[in-house]
């Protein structure tokens, strides 16, 4: 039961709770930061109040604030933050697996990085809260050594504006827009997004691509969503040109439906046309050797550079 501080009626859920408050002449966060004050680990400042949830589950306000605790904190203190956040995280959304690369990145949550350098592997404090990385292979030794411009690149007749592969078949596609040709053919399927696109997709658009995905699962393939910007730009522009778009609600629906199709999606973002080219074919030739490997923290660390 949930017990209201102002007169002490108690209530089943927060719905009717926080429909009541309208009766008090108060706002969940007028209420929440009155009766319930919060501050940030390490500033001491207020916590400031998006939604209960995050209310009560952010330490810090920003990632610096949190990298500035970590370097002037005991040491086994900040380990046992880091499970303590990572346990958070999986206890409020239920999800089947651990985090994964983008997940931590777009919540700006402890990368994976930090993880392996305190804990020695991101596999190893996921043991330790008894679940797996969603993604959790290592990416092909051969990944970016063969040399696959022979390639036939199969695109689909709805593609507006295809990328220019060495050798090219237009034909309409049942799934995606770039598929390998016939003989290579392994239920990895290729969905190109540029910045607009994907958040058009994961914000107005969202039921009709999930059907798509649902084609995908019962085809028992693969759905790699490429798109031709980066998570920092899509933040920048933003910012810069006021789009309306709720950029929350978009990495929100990028997160969840990655878990409630496991191993089935992945979003990678490449930063440019360019090196979407480049990935594409390798992503349709490895197929299968490549729908448990994190692609977004490879190619953000060792495909950094190509």
């Amino acid at each position: 039961m949930i017990e209201c501080k102002i007169c002490k009626e108690s209530f089943v859920n927060d719905k009717s709770f926080h429909a009541h408050l309208k009766k008090h002449g108060t706002y969940q966060g007028e209420y929440y930061c009155t009766h319930y004050p919060r501050l940030s680990l390490y500033y001491k400042k207020p916590v400031p109040f998006i939604n209960k949830i995050k209310y009560f589950n952010t330490e810090f306000l920003d990632f610096n604030e949190f990298l500035i605790w970590e370097k002037n904190e005991n040491q086994e203190i900040v380990k046992q933050k880091y499970v303590e956040i990572l346990q958070k995280r999986m206890k409020v959304k239920d999800y089947l697996f651990a985090p994964f690369h983008n997940e931590l990145k777009s919540l700006h949550l402890p990368t994976i990085d930090l993880y392996k350098k305190h804990f020695g592997s991101y596999n190893s404090v996921c043991k330790l809260l008894d679940k797996e990385p969603l993604f959790n292979k290592p990416l092909p030794k051969d990944f970016t050594k063969i040399n696959l411009k022979n390639e036939t690149i199969l695109v689909d007749t709805r593609e507006q504006d295809p990328l220019e592969f060495a050798n090219t078949k237009v034909e309409k596609l049942f799934i995606g827009d770039y598929l390998m040709n016939a003989q290579e053919y392994n239920y990895t399927f290729i969905d190109r997004k540029s910045e607009g696109d994907f958040l058009g997709t994961l914000a107005s658009g969202v039921e009709r691509f999930e059907r798509e995905i649902q084609r995908t699962v019962e085809l028992e393939g693969y759905l790699f969503v490429v798109i031709e910007t980066s998570i920092d730009s899509i933040i920048d522009n933003h910012k810069k040109f006021k789009r309306k778009t709720n950029l929350e609600y978009v990495f929100h629906n990028l997160r969840d439906l990655t878990h409630k199709y496991p191993r089935r999606l992945q979003f990678i973002f490449t930063g440019s046309r360019k090196r979407s080219i480049d990935l594409i074919p390798r992503l349709l030739y490895f197929g299968k050797d490549l729908w448990q490997v994190d692609l977004q923290y490879f190619l953000d660390h060792e495909l950094g550079n190509r």
